[in-house]
């Protein structure tokens, strides 16, 4: 009896979890705010996750906030429109809540234009990103490629 049907079998099962679970859709440890040392040109979405961190510090008395946005990012590294916010939940007294989205808004305007390689650019030209900002104690999150979320350091 011949082996290399399993071998095969092996293989195949092998490459799709590399391909499904590898790089591609990794559970990994949350990204803080104020991230040390942002690379100085993002290659890939964890260096842009990194950027992101770096741009973002979190006011006080915000406990429990949260806003999401949606936007595009050129080959350049430039915004590709205003971003949009699609969720927020903010807590805290009226100027807390006031004071975290501004800062949400203003890390994304301070973040660009990055720095990005021209292959990472070709990826981010086509990719939309939905970050989110958010002040609640560190979960494990799926940092799936345009899907970023930053936590406020604990």
């Amino acid at each position: 009896m011949s082996h290399e049907p399993i071998r095969r079998f092996v293989i195949a099962c092998r490459f799709g979890v590399a391909m499904l679970g590898g790089s591609s859709m990794p559970m990994t440890a949350p990204v803080f705010a104020q991230s040390p040392s942002p690379p100085a040109a993002v290659n890939n979405w964890a260096d842009l996750r990194a950027t992101l961190a770096s741009c973002w510090s979190v006011p006080p008395n915000t406990s429990g906030s949260q806003i999401a946005f949606l936007f595009g990012i050129s080959k350049n590294g430039e915004l590709r429109g205003a971003p949009l916010v699609t969720a927020r939940r903010l807590e805290g007294d009226q100027e807390a809540r006031k004071h975290y989205e501004e800062s949400a808004r203003d890390a994304v305007s301070r973040c660009f234009p990055i720095p990005v390689t021209p292959s990472f650019g070709a990826i981010l030209g086509e990719s939309p990103i939905r970050l989110r900002f958010v002040n609640t104690p560190p979960t494990a999150a799926y940092q799936i490629n345009g899907n970023i979320t930053i936590f406020a350091p604990p």
